[in-house]
């Protein structure tokens, strides 16, 4: 399989730099080089961090020093900055206001105790009372519950909400809005943004995995291929799907939440056979974690999307797969900046999908 890092020139050749650097650069058995811009070897035996090259046709990366923005740290670094929250639909918001009280009514139990009662994690529970995310039908229920009402009272107020909300997300013309654009820091001058890269499948997914194990509170994942995973799972990769759902499961404080965006090929409408099979059974296997959501991308196109897989605020994980189905590249950064640009591009895509429970509901009939 092509490496997807540049080779590494002989001692003392110098070579140009296409790009925002002008100077020359020599390498010196691939450690460090002649500008100052260091190559750091992991100690692992196999990753490399290297200032950002885009790939040739040929997987091969090209010598390229990529700048973005950046800032020195200081009490205005805009880079500590979190992107601005986009306003709560009014749905969202009317209904977590009939959630706070219903909670005030039976005294208002803490967020932890009622996250125990429902069996999810504390961030699900604060997410819906402070209207950052609408809620499912399953955790609406349990909450209900978890205050001593009648669920069945409240799956019409649900209904409704989620109608309006629909109607919302579609627009006036029946089409999807457009999603409101997030605001990124504006910081000034330059800096080169470094990626480990992964020249397989089992690099990449091992690399993921561990980033997984210590999310703090927020994996946003996609899935757009040609094939479920089944069909060409690697140890690592299905380490990867495994990890992602325990990390979901786990009874804990902190504030949790998964989110996947599933791509199911379509041809003529009609979907993939296989990835709809996989994606039936997914559900059967996530319908339970109260703190994992799944939504359904129709994909059209013949060939792979792009995966990211976006842990926390700041590392960005992005798969190039393709040809031959275990065939899998890619690399990943550490860099807030960096992730506000995905983490929005997600944000984008996830509002106008369906939940896979509805998508599966609607194919089956």
């Amino acid at each position: 399989m092509a490496s997807s890092f540049p080779a590494v020139p002989p001692r003392g050749v110098a070579r140009p730099v296409q790009g925002s650097v002008d100077a020359p650069l020599t390498w010196a058995n691939g450690l460090e080089t002649g500008i100052g811009i260091p190559e750091h070897h992991d100690g692992a035996g196999e990753h490399w961090r290297t200032p950002v090259a885009p790939a040739d046709n040929d997987g091969q990366a090209r010598d390229f020093c990529v700048t973005v923005a950046a800032a020195l740290p200081g009490d205005d670094d805009p880079l500590t900055d979190r992107p601005m929250s986009a306003p709560v639909p009014e749905p969202v918001e009317a209904f977590a206001e009939q959630l706070r009280e219903l909670r005030l009514r039976c005294f208002e139990p803490t967020e932890a105790s009622l996250a125990l009662q429902m069996k999810c994690g504390r961030s699900s529970v604060s997410a819906m009372l402070n209207g950052r995310r609408f809620p499912s039908w399953e955790l609406t229920s349990a909450f209900v519950a978890a205050c001593g009402a009648e669920p069945a009272d409240w799956l019409d107020r649900w209904r409704d909400a989620k109608r309006r909300l629909d109607a919302l997300r579609r627009g006036p013309a029946g089409q999807a809005g457009a999603a409101r654009p997030v605001a990124l820091p504006d910081a000034g001058g330059d800096a080169l943004l470094a990626a480990t890269w992964y020249r397989s499948n089992p690099e990449f997914y091992t690399a993921a995995a561990r980033c997984v194990r210590s999310a703090r509170s927020e994996i946003r994942v996609t899935y757009t291929r040609r094939y479920p995973p089944d069909q060409y799972t690697t140890k690592a990769s299905a380490d990867y799907f495994a990890d992602i759902l325990s990390w979901a499961r786990e009874d804990t404080e902190d504030q949790r939440s998964v989110r996947r965006i599933i791509g199911v090929p379509e041809t003529d409408g009609v979907p993939d056979r296989d990835v709809l099979g996989w994606a039936r059974r997914h559900r059967e296997e996530t319908g339970h974690i109260l703190n994992y959501e799944a939504s359904v991308l129709r994909w059209t196109a013949a060939a792979d999307g792009l995966n990211m897989a976006l842990i926390d605020d700041s590392t960005v994980f992005l798969a190039f797969s393709g040809g031959a189905r275990q065939k899998l590249n890619g690399f990943s950064v550490q860099d807030t900046t960096y992730m506000s640009y995905f983490a929005a591009y997600f944000e984008q895509l996830w509002t106008p999908l369906q939940p896979l429970g509805v998508y599966l509901d609607a194919v089956g009939r």
